[in-house]
């Protein structure tokens, strides 16, 4: 048994390995990864197991990094003969914090990464003369990867087009997750008396930008 993260499980996803959601039933019917069939732990025995090949790979995930219920199927896998067995680090949250897809009766509705809008962007290594053209909105200061470093407000435009991003920009701004809900993320910024957040992965990865109109 090997333990993987989401990089990993999407690499053996695309091969075509077998996704196994072992929390119960009715979770799994409000949530899953796409293409997940489910498995409870308490119901794998030989005989319900018997469709799948012992031999191709599997990964199995529970709900987030203090859910157990994974690593205890992936030890029954194991022990029933199945040789390819992974356990996805941190279940369905590490998933979900990425901002990657699910399915299931809720899915993804009504979260934070369905009403995100695009953001301008700015490169770290920029200048005030690169800032995109921009309304009210700030403008998200990104590295090659596309994390966000920080954000610089439209009226910065005015500053001399030599002056650094760096030297501009506010450092560190606040982020929501994309897994958010949007009744969650609409409450914090009303009591936070925010605008507007920055929704980035759990990586840091910009996503976009939250209005705090945004419709509910």
């Amino acid at each position: 048994m090997q333990r993987i993260d989401v990089d990993r499980a999407r690499e053996l996803i695309d091969q075509g390995a077998t996704v196994i959601d072992v929390l119960p039933e009715p979770t799994y019917r409000k949530v899953h990864i796409p293409g997940a069939i489910n498995r409870p732990l308490q119901s794998m025995t030989d005989e319900s197991m018997n469709d799948l090949a012992r031999s191709e790979p599997i990964i199995v995930y529970c709900f987030d990094q203090r859910c157990d219920l994974s690593a205890r199927a992936a030890a029954r896998l194991d022990q029933m003969g199945f040789t390819a067995v992974h356990d996805l680090i941190g279940g369905r949250a590490a998933w979900t914090v990425l901002g990657l897809p699910t399915e299931g009766s809720e899915g993804d509705r009504r979260r934070v990464a369905e009403f995100v809008v695009d953001v301008g962007t700015v490169s770290v290594d920029g200048s005030v003369a690169d800032l995109p053209v921009a309304g009210s909105d700030p403008i998200a200061v990104v590295d090659d990867a596309g994390v966000l470093l920080g954000a610089v407000d439209p009226v910065a435009a005015a500053l001399t087009r030599s002056t650094h991003v760096t030297d501009a920009m506010v450092p560190a701004p606040g982020t929501l997750r994309p897994d958010t809900t949007l009744d969650e993320a609409l409450a914090q910024l009303q009591r936070d008396h925010l605008p507007y957040s920055f929704v980035t992965t759990a990586r840091g990865e910009l996503v976009g930008l939250l209005r705090a109109d945004a419709h509910v």
